[in-house]
């Protein structure tokens, strides 16, 4: 593999080729001593932890990539599935020299960052979990794959805009001048149907990345999650043993949105670790 440097600065955008060809972007924001793994949500990419890095403080650097098929990153041969992403960032790090971080991700992000712990023999030395959500039920299941369906099906993707950006930003999901949901929807379409239907395809096997000595979470949520219910935060917390759950002011994407927020939620967690 690989690595190329394409910007420099306190936020670099820079690039690694896997040995299968696949070419994948990932940011360095912030020059801090203390790295930080940062996964995105579906749709999205890297660049959206900007203004968390800028909020929590100089001692960090958020090593944040873009996901396949999102951002400045390949589809690959697999495409974005759980598992292939968290190869990704086992062999950025790597590639990096990086032994161990903490991982943090959010909605899908959340769910890779389970499967990079589940794969990366112990070298997650703690997880801050996300919006997001462990096993799938039956029933979320069927409605997840039929997400999938709808998406890959003509006009899918634009079909399900409106509905996905109530989910992400709430009622500013109107707001014509809101800038982060223009960029949000804006990338939504870029992404396509063929990334975004296997982003939800892969998302009912999060549960197979279940491990029985996980490192120490944290489990957080919105109060105004329209995406991930309450009760999906709370089940995905009692399953992992000794998690921390915390809920913060915000809405699904309160990590992009409210940054302020989840630096005040997540400083004390990471103190712990030093």
């Amino acid at each position: 593999m690989s690595l190329t440097d394409m910007n420099t600065g306190t936020a670099t955008l820079e690039s690694l080729t896997r040995e299968d060809g696949t070419t994948l972007s990932y940011h360095r924001l912030g020059e801090g001593e203390k790295i930080i793994t940062c996964l995105h949500s579906l749709g999205l990419d890297g660049s959206w932890y900007g203004p968390l890095a800028d909020e929590i403080g100089d001692e960090y650097t958020l090593l944040t990539p873009d996901f396949r098929g999102h951002g400045g990153s390949d589809f690959g041969a697999d495409g974005p599935t759980l598992h292939a992403i968290a190869g990704d960032v086992i062999a950025l790090w790597d590639a990096l020299g990086i032994d161990t971080s903490p991982t943090m991700g959010i909605s899908y992000g959340g769910m890779v960052a389970q499967a990079v712990t589940a794969l990366a023999n112990g070298r997650v030395s703690a997880q801050i979990l996300m919006a997001t959500r462990g096993a799938f039920d039956e029933k979320s299941t069927e409605a997840t794959l039929g997400r999938a369906s709808a998406t890959r099906a003509p006009g899918g993707v634009e079909e399900a805009l409106e509905t996905t950006m109530n989910r992400w930003f709430g009622d500013e999901s109107t707001n014509p001048d809101n800038p982060l949901v223009a960029r949000g929807r804006q990338q939504y379409l870029d992404a396509g149907a063929d990334t975004l239907a296997t982003c939800f395809e892969s998302m009912v096997t999060v549960g197979d990345y279940a491990v029985a000595d996980p490192p120490p979470t944290l489990v957080l949520g919105g109060t105004d999650d329209r995406s991930t219910p309450r009760a999906g935060v709370e089940a995905l917390a009692a399953s992992v043993d000794g998690a921390q759950l915390r809920f913060v002011d915000g809405g699904h994407l309160v990590a992009f949105d409210r940054p302020h927020v989840v630096t005040e939620a997540i400083l004390p967690f990471l103190t712990t670790l030093d």
